[in-house]
């Protein structure tokens, strides 16, 4: 019978593969499926398979809902207000041009991680091509140190989304998320970023790679739009309406000049009202040091203080930095405003929730099943394994489906419940399913298509900077997972 759950779970995860790339259905209805064939077929029955799959939906909405929730809000509190452009202009000053793709490769990956690629992509890259308009530079390093940052920011580093979803399958406190997560991160953005400029410095062609018109409608100085907002201008803004005449006529001159007038007012205010760049950034300094105080407390004392444990969490950390985040915005954009941003930010974690949580489903699926007691004693043999598979399941599944989110949470998920027994630190099973997940993003992937267009490029350029760059990431990472396996 073991065989036989083995065979199964390597038919729900094709057949996931398929439904999602031959099928063209929604991953989360794929994963869904997948989970219910395979409790079916390991023997639970339709009442406890539909119950082990919604528990671990459940169980994973419990560990991580309000964090990514949370999180998305103040990725767009910053982004509305202007911080994340001010941090990059002043990194950008320090380092000069010839660090401009590190410093977009760090800021994307660690400063301010990818709660979610595509808002952060709409984001960052106008940035990226002003920067090469300024400095001269070509636009594919930073291009790839975009591709590369923003799968780091995503995958490794919280609050990014798959970050924060593979933790919780996992079981990983946040304060040990930090403690790995950024340090790893930040060597996989500087050995990546390297490499991968080194290779299109000889390959890059602006002839072929690059489109004509750039596909760039932004000048260096112009704001990056955030959902249809531009980022560092208020989002409550009512559309100036055509006044009449005294004869009924419709005077679109004096329209055009009061809501001109009504613009130039509110970006007056936001400049008046522009604080220190470590005050604007203190909706993510914050949450960050009452984590790292309670787990450093936890580590030095077995136990923390009942204060600094509330505080410390996860949930309670962000939601304090998202309301600071509100009162420093509000002067700049008003209330209403605000509101506006929340809202944006609460409806682009929903789809963020619902994939998080089919990935706890199929988790909890294979641990009712027992699958997870016969990998655990087949990994027991040769703890680099359960790395180089976390690798390659995420690597496979994001070639063939397109999303690296899914590809990684997916990966770490199968290996979820044989943690107590591998022998190996669960945070190495997610550092190795996150990398393999960033592996051979392509055509499959929405985000490729949006990446070139942003970023101006022909579809061999887009291949250059999107899929080479993530691809030698997910190369460097797997080399540093298996390397910190024998250490561990």
């Amino acid at each position: 019978m073991g065989a036989a759950i083995l065979i199964h779970l390597g038919i729900a995860i094709v057949g996931i593969v398929l439904l999602i790339v031959i099928g063209k259905i929604n991953p989360v209805i794929s994963l869904v499926v997948g989970s219910l064939y395979l409790g079916l077929a390991g023997g639970l029955g339709p009442t406890e398979t539909v119950l082990a799959a919604t528990v671990g939906f459940g169980n994973l909405m419990a560990e991580v809902g309000l964090i990514i929730g949370f999180g998305v809000m103040i990725g767009a509190i910053l982004s509305a207000n202007g911080t994340m452009k001010r941090v990059v202009d002043g990194l950008l000053k320090l380092g000069g041009p010839r660090t401009s793709s590190y410093v977009l490769g760090i800021s994307s990956g660690i400063i301010f991680p990818a709660i979610y690629f595509d808002v952060a992509l709409v984001i960052m890259a106008p940035i990226a091509k002003a920067i090469a308009q300024r400095t001269g530079r070509s636009v594919a390093p930073l291009a790839g140190a975009l591709a590369i940052g923003l799968e780091v920011g995503l995958l490794m580093v919280i609050p990014g989304a798959a970050a924060l979803a593979m933790a919780a399958s996992l079981q990983i406190d946040m304060g040990t998320m930090l403690l790995w997560g950024i340090p790893f991160g930040l060597a996989i953005v500087l050995l990546s970023v390297f490499v991968h400029t080194a290779v299109t410095d000889r390959t890059w062609n602006p002839a072929r790679d690059e489109e004509p018109t750039a596909g760039y409608t932004h000048t260096p100085t112009e704001h990056v739009s955030f959902g249809g907002v531009a980022e560092g201008q208020p989002l409550h803004h009512e559309p100036a309406q055509a006044t009449h005449g005294p004869h009924g006529e419709i005077n679109v001159v004096e329209a055009a000049i009061a809501q001109d007038a009504a613009e130039a007012e509110q970006l007056e205010r936001a400049r008046q009202h522009q604080l220190p760049i470590v005050l604007a950034m203190m909706p993510i300094i914050v949450p960050i040091l009452l984590i790292i105080v309670d787990t450093v407390s936890r580590l030095a004392l077995g136990q923390s203080p009942a204060a600094i444990e509330f505080l410390g969490n996860p949930v309670v950390a962000l939601l304090i930095g998202l309301l600071i985040g509100i009162v420093e915005t509000i002067p700049q954009v008003t209330r209403s405003g605000v509101d506006e941003i929340i809202t944006l930010g609460a409806q682009t974690s929903g789809s963020i929730l619902l994939f998080t949580g089919v990935a706890g489903s199929l988790g909890n699926v294979i641990t009712e099943v027992g699958i997870g007691d016969m990998l655990g004693a087949l990994f027991q043999a040769n703890a680099g394994i359960p790395v180089l598979l976390a690798w390659l399941v995420a690597a496979v599944l994001r070639i063939a489906q397109g999303s690296g989110s899914v590809a990684a949470m997916t990966g770490a998920g199968i290996l979820a419940p044989v943690m107590g027994t591998v022998g190996v630190p669960p945070m190495l099973i997610l550092l190795a399913a996150a990398s393999g997940a960033a592996f051979g993003g392509n055509v499959t992937d929405n985000t490729f298509w949006i990446f070139k267009q942003m970023l101006g490029l022909t579809t061999r350029g887009a291949f250059q900077v999107y899929t080479l760059a993530q691809s030698i990431m997910a190369i460097i990472g797997l080399v540093l997972c298996c390397a910190l396996a024998l250490v561990f």
